[in-house]
């Protein structure tokens, strides 16, 4: 795990600072008035590293109406090594590591040796990450996240589907096998088409040989429901598909319930087993009977919120469970009453066609026959192996949404979205009680973007300090692995306040 923190950071005429320098600890609170140059912190952080501000934007550091140099310096530590870097600016920029000059390139090079840059923008500011594009957002989370196996796929798909696919597996990726299938079906539709043709054709030969007249309305009357009737099964067919499609999904959200139940009942037993610390963590002396019952407050206020959670999902799950039941069980579909079908319009198009032409015709219409019935079951392989292939991806999806769920506690993150035609494509969208991100206060966005870091840190094996602006919006929140940078507007003179967590507090530095 690489371990980044702040040790302290020098201000010279950066925006509204005309000095200032910032001692960090593990918790390091800012407070002030609207104005006071509050943010001003945590654009100096990223200005000197990336020459951005906290959003990833360009920004113009020098006080407004001036010519000054500006200048910012950061100690930090990336695990035990320590470095002081700078970046200053007037006409030209200029950067400094260890306080010997560089060159752009040589500063930037460094800098991206001890951390990625998109990451720690990410870990640095609660609002970057859900601020980019839905690409890059779901293309950040889920490299740290790797697919289910094709076997754990597999386990979860029907029988049949699942031989269908296992062994082309082995041999083929899951794209390559849809190209190669997709491929084979168009080449396929073209011959089944044209084989078609050509044993109509020779069978209406044929039959011009062995029939003198054929009532043409009559065969005419047969077919029409005929092709209404494979219609219909074609429907049902899509129906089936759909259907089977939708209820796995719900059974597999069912799955992860009962998991994420377990697991809550985990945490609230936990909870209820707790001894209350009558003796003080820091200094060991005992603790009167007020701070006693703020204690067991505390537990009992902790024990009712995880009690409250696993309430909601049981509730919600107890919905799906019910929706589940509502839903029909599809029936397996047999294709054979379809194969049935089109025989019988094939047969009623050769009888349109007339008569065939003696015994080389006959020879001529059984191997176009064997041809057609070759193609036609080659063509069908080809469409169950693609079948197939949208039920994997939809298992697939299932597993990995159920992955990517089991990380948080509190918000969700929608991958994949369903096209009419029963497909999935990618999407990413956060999701905090059923609202998108888009639509969430500030304080629940800070919330859902402090869950963000710290998912981000656990799977990314980085821990970097974090800079909450606005954060009087929120009481209470989860701090972040890393160091924790708290700016809130306050009706005070500005000030800065640190706090170790290992109890020791100071006043590091003010205007």
């Amino acid at each position: 795990m690489k371990q980044i923190s702040f040790i302290k950071l020098v201000l010279t005429n950066f925006k509204n600072h005309a000095s200032l320098e910032v001692s960090f600890n593990d918790i390091t609170n800012i407070q002030g008035k609207n104005g006071a140059g509050k943010s001003s912190i945590g654009d100096a952080v990223t200005w000197c590293l990336y020459g951005k501000d906290v959003m990833g934007s360009k920004l113009e550091p020098q006080p407004i109406g001036t010519d000054l140099e500006t200048k910012v310096e950061l100690l930090l530590q990336v695990d035990n090594k320590q470095y002081l870097l700078g970046r200053s600016q007037k006409k030209t920029a200029k950067y400094y590591i260890n306080e010997v000059p560089e060159k752009a390139t040589v500063f930037k090079e460094f800098v991206d040796s001890l951390m990625d840059e998109k990451l720690f923008f990410s870990l640095f500011t609660p609002g970057f990450f859900p601020l980019q594009k839905w690409t890059e957002q779901r293309e950040q989370l889920l490299q740290y996240i790797s697919e289910p196996l094709n076997k754990e796929v597999l386990a979860k798909m029907g029988k049949v589907e699942s031989e269908t696919l296992e062994e082309n597996l082995k041999k083929h990726s899951l794209e390559d096998l849809e190209k190669m299938n997709k491929d084979k079906k168009r080449q396929l539709d073209v011959s089944y088409e044209r084989a078609a043709e050509r044993y109509l054709t020779l069978k209406e030969q044929l039959d011009q040989v062995l029939a003198e007249s054929v009532d043409v309305s009559a065969i005419q009357k047969e077919l029409n429901p005929l092709i209404a009737k494979r219609t219909e099964i074609e429907e049902e067919i899509d129906t089936f598909y759909q259907r089977k499609n939708a209820r796995g999904r719900i059974e597999s959200q069912v799955e992860s319930l009962v998991e994420r139940i377990e697991r809550q009942k985990s945490v609230v037993q936990g909870i209820k087993d707790e001894e209350v610390q009558e003796t003080c963590q820091t200094c060991g002396q005992d603790l009167d009977d007020k701070s006693i019952d703020k204690v067991k407050e505390n537990r009992q206020a902790r024990f009712d919120k995880e009690v409250s959670t696993g309430k909601e999902l049981i509730e919600k799950l107890n919905t799906l469970k019910e929706s589940l039941a509502a839903m029909p069980v599809p029936e397996d579909i047999d294709r054979t009453e379809l194969s049935e079908v089109d025989d019988k319009i094939v047969s009623l198009q050769v009888k349109l066609n007339g008569a065939g032409r003696g015994e080389q015709l006959r020879q001529d219409v059984s191997a176009a026959e064997t041809n057609k019935e070759k193609l036609r079951k080659d063509r069908n392989t080809s469409i169950s192996i693609l079948d197939a292939i949208k039920t994997f991806r939809s298992v697939r999806s299932e597993l990995m949404v159920n992955k990517v769920d089991a990380l948080f506690t509190k918000i969700s993150v929608k991958l994949y979205e369903q096209l009419k035609n029963g497909e999935e494509k990618a999407t990413f969208e956060i999701e905090m009680d059923g609202k998108p991100y888009s639509k969430l206060s500030t304080a629940e966005k800070i919330k859902a973007g402090l869950e963000l870091i710290e998912v981000l840190s656990s799977q990314s094996h980085v821990i970097a300090p974090c800079f909450v602006d606005n954060a009087e919006s929120i009481l209470h929140f989860t701090s972040p692995p890393g160091q924790l940078i708290v700016a809130r507007v306050v009706d005070e003179e500005f000030s800065i306040k640190t706090v170790s967590l290992k109890g020791e507090s100071s006043i590091d530095s003010h205007n």
